[in-house]
């Protein structure tokens, strides 16, 4: 492209950045953009077992795990299970230092973990299976199967940082460009459900579910006032400006009904081979982000924003073996939908710079376009050995699950009058806000734990999950008549 005919590109993208392209995603708070959802079964023997659980489901968390499998509970039974996660959230900061004359070009940009904890202790399930009669069997449930808590830090999280130490003659130019986060995120959902199984065979049993959900998707503030980004740019070293924006979200408390359904089927006599399925979908939550303080000239009009929030939905099939008395091994995949958490974009903050060559041109009020997390597939496997009589029986359980990358990924560019992109390289925010929103990393997540089953009628399970960014504890009680 010849030098005209990139001027007149230019001034055309110089009007196309100030229109915020479309795209599915969430708001480009860096910590939202790397929230975890503990999708796991409950229960401290699903935990232990990598959560390949879908084709064993013989207990009462089967009311959430697979509702078949409640047809394989002959008593009543009582459940309560607890459960403590710490989270390491994998946040980036990325920097760059511009030096030498006016007409060097900023470095790559180097990326930093910024690690932040995020703890979390709850009772995640309770509930009570109650057989109707040879054929149907019921459960009342109580479930969280979402908790999620995130804060930015005493001092915020400081995600893009670019400084310009470039000379120009005699004088000496210092410009630093920061973007830092204030807060903290907290997702729930808690709900309580009916879940029924049939026996249509003595090899196969079918279930379903109903479930009244109430979510909450807040946004806090910390000492210094609300949930907030900033931009600090320093003029000089004694110049600096500060533009604030406020976040909040309101109206994301409703109770609204969702549904599970499973099937349970012995392929082989006396359960050697059993396949199990499932398939649990989370009602849509309706909200609202609200916007203050320094709301950039292209939101103006947008400062209340309805979206839609959810639990993803996801549906699991295994299989579980038992090749020799006592040994039982399983094997499942889940599919996640992440991609439906948030409907729309709700970008809350601007940026402005230049591109092109030297001296390039100034663009302002560009908006940066996030993609949602994607659909994944997560592979499960678990092992079980149980030992001991009928008084007192003690399993071993080991187990493995792969957790890919699933946090949302963006790109910040101008656009001309066709559309095409055209990045921010002075100071480079195109590339630092690809850095920060890097979708995240897979986690390879190894589980084991105990159970102990006395006289067939009071069992208690302990399980656990370690992987690079999360560690999670459960305990189980079962008590039959």
């Amino acid at each position: 492209m010849t030098t005209r005919r990139f001027r007149d590109a230019a001034l055309l993208f110089f009007l196309g950045a100030l229109v915020p392209s479309s795209a599915r995603a969430q708001t480009d708070s860096a910590l939202l953009s790397k929230v975890s959802f503990n999708l796991t079964n409950p229960g401290g023997k699903s935990l232990a077992m990598g959560g390949a659980f879908t084709a064993i489901a013989d207990d009462a968390t089967a009311a959430l795990a697979n509702p078949a499998g409640l047809g394989l509970i002959s008593s009543v039974e009582f459940a309560i299970s607890g459960k403590r996660t710490d989270e390491t959230l994998g946040l980036v900061t990325a920097r760059s230092t511009a030096t030498g004359s006016v007409t060097a070009q900023y470095p790559g940009i180097e990326t930093t973990n910024v690690d932040r904890d995020a703890h979390a202790t709850s009772v995640d399930f309770a509930g009570v299976v109650v057989p109707l009669s040879r054929r149907l069997v019921a459960a009342l449930m109580y479930a969280e199967n979402l908790r999620f808590e995130g804060d930015a830090g005493g001092g915020g999280y400081q995600y893009v940082e670019l400084r310009d130490n470039r000379s120009g003659g005699a004088a000496r130019q210092d410009f630093l460009f920061q973007y830092r986060e204030f807060g903290s995120v907290s997702l729930r959902n808690r709900l309580l459900g009916l879940s029924l199984a049939y026996r249509v065979t003595e090899s196969v049993r079918v279930g379903g579910g109903v479930t009244l959900n109430r979510a909450s998707f807040d946004l806090g503030g910390d000492a210094g006032g609300p949930h907030r980004i900033t931009s600090r740019t320093y003029l000089s070293p004694t110049s600096e400006k500060i533009s604030t924006v406020s976040m909040r979200v309101d109206g994301v408390s409703d109770t609204k009904p969702g549904f599970l359904a499973g099937i349970h089927v012995d392929l082989l006599s006396g359960g050697a081979l059993t396949l199990g399925a499932d398939y649990r979908s989370s009602p849509r939550n309706d909200g609202t982000l609200v916007i203050g303080g320094d709301v950039p000239t292209t939101l103006a009009s947008q400062t209340s924003r309805a979206f839609r929030f959810r639990v993803p939905s996801d549906a699991s099939v295994g299989l579980a073996a038992h090749p020799m008395p006592g040994l039982t091994i399983a094997a499942e995949l889940q599919w996640v939908r992440y991609g439906e958490i948030f409907d729309r974009a709700l970008p809350v903050v601007s940026y402005a710079g230049l591109v092109g060559p030297f001296p390039g041109y100034f663009v302002d009020g560009v908006l940066a376009d996030l993609s949602p997390a994607p659909n994944v597939f997560v592979p499960r496997i678990g092992l079980e050995y149980v030992a001991g009589g009928n008084d007192i029986r003690l399993a071993f359980r080991v187990g493995y699950h792969r957790e890919p990358a699933h946090g949302v990924t963006a790109s910040l560019a101008a656009r001309d009058g066709s559309g095409t992109p055209f990045p921010i390289t002075d100071p480079p925010y195109s590339e630092s806000v690809a850095a920060v929103f890097d979708g995240g990393r897979a986690d390879d997540r190894f589980t084991g734990g105990l159970g102990l089953t006395v006289a067939r009628s009071l069992s208690i399970d302990f399980g656990f999950d370690v992987g690079r960014a999360s560690r999670q504890l459960a305990a189980s009680l079962f008590y039959r008549f």
